[in-house]
């Protein structure tokens, strides 16, 4: 390996130091240790590392064909080490100021498809159902109507033919069963 090679290792591996640096505060900023999600977390800290991995070894494969020397981990170990003493505070200021215009953008969008989309259309469902149930109390008004302008010549000729001493007992028969079912209901349990 050239000292052209050996000097662009150091500066690659420096900098895949500044990287872990600012992945692991961005992981540690969204996954948050939990005692109920510890096998979340073993998970996610296993992937997270072997992403890692794979990064650092793509880049050395780029900058010198994959040879690992102890200075890669001392480089790497530099990069960290700029990371928490320069850098750490900087970026998690960053990080949090772009997770809150994230955050405002996603409700800015969420309340504006509420107010134009979500809103009216359950308004115009509204609309519908109050226009529904208006339709259907003037069919049942003039339904009603109709019978009884079908129903009161029938009951005309069924009084004329039915002698009043009948028309009486049926009368007296269904008040005493109207009021042996109201003594029903209303009775103490």
């Amino acid at each position: 390996m050239t000292l052209s090679e050996q000097f662009a290792t150091m500066i690659a591996m420096t900098a895949m130091g500044l990287w872990i640096g600012i992945s692991l505060s961005t992981y540690h900023r969204f996954i948050r240790p939990k005692r109920r999600w510890l096998w979340v977390m073993i998970i996610t800290d296993i992937f997270f590392w072997v992403l890692q991995g794979l990064l650092i070894f793509s880049v050395l494969l780029e900058v010198n064909e994959g040879q690992i020397r102890f200075y890669i981990f001392l480089a790497l170990a530099l990069g960290y080490a700029i990371y928490k003493a320069l850098f750490e505070r900087i970026y998690k200021k960053l990080l949090e100021g772009l997770i809150f215009i994230n955050m405002s953008v996603i409700s800015f969008f969420g309340k504006t498809l509420m107010v134009l989309f979500v809103i009216p259309a359950f308004s115009l469902l509204k609309l519908v159902f109050i226009s529904c149930k208006i339709l259907g109390k003037s069919l049942l008004a003039i339904l009603l109507f109709l019978l009884k302008v079908v129903y009161l010549p029938f009951k005309w000729i069924i009084t004329w033919l039915i002698p009043e001493t009948i028309q009486t007992k049926v009368k007296n028969g269904i008040q005493k069963i109207i009021s042996i079912a109201l003594k029903l209901v209303k009775r103490p349990k």
